[in-house]
């Protein structure tokens, strides 16, 4: 088994919400503010991507390999919090950002 390693930062506006983790389209977890956890998965291609609410991060697909990836997610900031409140449906880029780390 490989590990997808998911790293949540300190950005944002919605410090005490969970993010739902979803992997292949399974929520296999949750990851608060500052937090890292691990998935066991097998090696290979996946599709990842976060979600809060209605607003979804961007999906990554990883090809991981046996000694994993580290992926990071982050949601936009208090201003850009407060404008997709204002306009929730305005087809703009993502709330949540989910990257890959090198």
């Amino acid at each position: 088994m490989a590990t997808i390693r998911l790293e949540r930062g300190r950005k944002g506006a919605n410090m005490f919400r969970k993010f739902k983790v979803f992997i292949d389209d399974d929520c296999v977890g949750k990851i608060k503010r500052g937090e890292s956890l691990e998935f066991s998965v097998p090696e290979g291609m996946h599709e990842v991507y976060c979600k809060i609410d209605w607003e979804q991060s961007n999906t990554l697909t990883v090809n991981v390999p046996a000694e994993g990836v580290d992926l990071l997610v982050n949601s936009k900031g208090i201003r850009e919090s407060t404008e997709r409140s204002l306009n929730p449906d305005d087809g703009g880029d993502k709330y949540l950002i989910l990257t890959q780390r090198t």
